[in-house]
C-alpha cells in the first residue's frame, strides 16, 4: 500500500534525511503530477526549485530523470536555477539568476512566468534588483 504524501508545510518541518526518504518513497508510488497536485505546484519547475533550496535535489533526483532544457535567452534548469544563456552555456553561478523578458504574451502566460519567478523569490534573503515594466497592447498598438 502507497504511502500517504505529506502536505507541503508538514513536509519542510522534516529534517533533510526524512525528506528525502520520503520523497524516494512516494516516487514508488506516485508520479511527479500527483506531487505537484498535493503541494499545489503548477509547474514541475517549482518542484525542481524546492528540491534545490532545500539542498537535497542531488540525493531525490536520478540522472535519468533530469531534464536538459533547449538553448534559449531565459531557461530555468531542470536543477531549479535560473540562467541566463548567452550562447556559448550556462555562465550564471548557481546562487544567482538573470531574467529577461522582452516579448509579447499574455496575460495567463505572463502571470504563470511570474509566479515561478515569484515562487524561486520567495524566502530569499538577499536584495533584488528589479526592472518591470508591462504596457497592454491592443491590435498592436501600445496603450501608455
Amino acid at each position: 500500500m502507497a504511502e500517504k504524501m505529506l502536505p507541503l508545510d508538514e513536509f519542510l518541518k522534516l529534517d533533510s534525511d526524512e525528506q528525502v526518504e520520503k520523497l524516494k518513497r512516494w516516487k514508488m508510488d506516485y508520479t511527479l503530477k500527483d506531487i505537484r497536485e498535493t503541494w499545489n505546484f503548477k509547474h514541475s519547475a517549482q518542484y525542481y526549485m524546492l528540491l534545490k533550496k532545500l539542498r537535497i535535489y542531488e540525493r531525490v533526483v536520478n540522472k535519468s530523470d533530469k531534464f536538459y532544457p533547449q538553448p534559449d535567452t531565459q531557461r530555468l534548469g531542470a536543477d531549479g536555477i535560473w540562467r541566463n544563456f548567452n550562447g556559448n552555456g550556462f555562465n550564471t553561478p548557481s546562487d544567482h539568476f538573470n531574467f529577461h523578458l522582452n516579448t509579447k504574451l499574455s496575460g495567463t502566460e505572463l502571470a504563470d512566468k511570474l509566479e515561478r519567478i515569484a515562487f524561486f523569490l520567495r524566502g530569499e534573503p538577499k536584495e533584488v534588483d528589479v526592472k518591470f515594466s508591462i504596457i497592454v497592447t491592443e491590435n498592436g498598438n501600445s496603450e501608455a
